[in-house]
């Protein structure tokens, strides 16, 4: 457990809580080692994530809320620039954010979107006022739609957003097979409930 400032009399103070169990990727019981952990997090504080063990808690910090830049849409190499910050992307990561752009492109964005802090690596397709698509290049993350009040939404943890308090709110899109397809169909249904084309 760390706490970043404990000086006394602060309005707010955080608290991270982590496991020190080292998990090996080629094990084969890796998935259930990790699960048991989230669940013990989970239970104990109320909340959970995976983050790199060599993640400071500076930065981990900054994680935890988000402010967005709002561009008009760019080149791919733009788009790059802003999603890895002047770090040199693998090529998988390339491929993947070559993907997910030319995706955003036939959405015929408003605007980008690209994070400062958290959300890290999420950068989304502005379509409409209320309603933002969010994409994330790292493997295992989910596409999150966001409508009314999207910019308060995306300050949630993805945990807190799944809770199911915001049921209504946005609709999260697993990169299965027809993922594509299903994104479109949640944004052509909502415009047309909200009277758009």
């Amino acid at each position: 457990m760390t706490c970043n400032d404990i000086a006394p009399g602060l309005p707010a103070y955080i608290i991270a809580f982590q496991v020190h169990e080292v998990f090996d990727k080629k094990d084969n019981n890796f998935n259930d080692h990790l699960l048991e952990n989230l669940n013990l997090l989970q239970e104990s504080v109320g909340a959970c994530g995976v983050e790199p063990a060599s993640m400071a808690l500076a930065e981990y910090v900054k994680s935890l809320n988000v402010s967005w830049e709002i561009l008009p849409p760019g080149t791919l190499g733009e788009t790059m620039e802003r999603v890895f910050r002047g770090k040199t992307p693998t090529p998988q990561e390339k491929d993947v954010t070559t993907e997910r752009y030319n995706f955003f492109q036939t959405l015929k964005p408003k605007s980008l979107v690209f994070g400062q802090s958290g959300f890290r690596r999420y950068f989304g397709a502005l379509l409409d006022d209320d309603m933002v698509v969010f994409e994330n290049i790292e493997y295992g993350n989910a596409i999150y739609i966001l409508f009314d009040n999207w910019e308060d939404l995306s300050k949630l943890s993805r945990i807190d957003l799944l809770s199911g308090k915001f049921s209504t709110a946005f609709e999260r899109v697993i990169h299965t097979s027809g993922w594509k397809e299903k994104v479109k169909i949640i944004i052509a249904d909502r415009r047309k409930k909200s009277g758009l084309k």
